[in-house]
């Protein structure tokens, strides 16, 4: 019985994602590499290699996979480009925060979560979702 429960509730979750605006869940595909990387950096300060390699990879596979989806088309270049070049970058400055040493992890971690958190409210903007650094500035107001 518990079977069929979870098996309805993972097609219903299935569904309900499959009606998501692509720019929402791009959005998603971001703020999930916002927790890896948070992931990866805790593990890093913790002395857990095998859980940050795992967060890392995480990170990676989003990004490449964002890449290679980016569409060719004559009408869509000017936003090509750019966005290789950032995930080209994003994805050096990740293997480097994962190849350093503590305190200086720590620092090219943060640096890798305010780009990627900086891309990921450009694209909220677009998609019409709520800004994650408009929600932290009401909490601490």
């Amino acid at each position: 019985m518990n079977r069929n429960i979870h098996e309805i509730g993972a097609k219903a979750y299935g569904a309900a994602r499959r009606t998501q605006t692509p720019l929402r869940v791009i959005v998603e595909l971001y703020d999930a590499m916002l927790c890896s990387v948070a992931h990866a950096k805790a593990a890093k300060l913790e002395g857990r290699p095998e859980t940050e390699f795992l967060a890392v990879e995480r990170v990676s596979k989003i990004i490449q996979s964002l890449d290679s989806a980016l569409n060719e088309e004559a009408r869509a270049k000017p936003v090509v480009e750019p966005l290789h070049t950032y995930y080209k970058t994003t994805m050096t400055q990740l293997h480097r925060a994962k190849q350093a040493k503590s305190p200086d992890a720590e620092i090219r971690y943060g640096s890798v979560q305010r780009q990627i958190l900086a891309m990921r409210e450009a694209f909220a903007a677009v998609a019409g979702v709520p800004s994650l650094v408009a929600r932290r500035m009401e909490k601490t107001a």
